[in-house]
């Protein structure tokens, strides 16, 4: 039989991080720089995409990249719109969270908006929008 014991332990401590990043669904490149490669195709559901995209801090071209957007995407619906199911890992490269990740999930149909389910490094045990 086995037994286990439970320390009493302090509450979570949660602190709030806003931030807006960019990434473009870019167009997949081939050659050396390939940064996206379609798995399976389809005619109706089920088309299946591993890409890596670079993550900027701002909307226009010459925004800093913070990280690579790097994960699977599935055609999970068409009817009345297409919709993809998006499982992720967002790298950061930049000074402040080198090295970290967030984890990131979800459908494309709510405003490009995606769950955050975790994360690593500074980002340990992320949750949010």
């Amino acid at each position: 039989m086995a037994y286990c014991a439970f320390a009493p332990s302090a509450p979570p401590q949660y602190s709030e991080l806003k931030m807006t990043l960019y990434t473009n669904k870019e167009v997949y490149r081939s050659g050396p720089d390939q940064n996206g490669v379609t798995i399976t195709e389809r005619s109706n559901m089920g088309t299946t995409w591993v890409f890596s995209w670079p993550v900027a801090d701002g909307p226009t071209p010459d925004a800093n990249i913070v990280g690579q957007l790097q994960g699977t995407s599935v055609q999970v619906a068409n009817t009345p719109v297409v919709v993809y199911h998006y499982s992720l890992g967002l790298v950061f490269e930049d000074k402040r969270f080198n090295g970290s990740t967030l984890q990131i999930q979800g459908t494309s149909q709510i405003n490009g908006e995606w769950s955050i389910v975790g994360g690593t490094g500074q980002l340990t045990m992320a949750m949010g929008l």
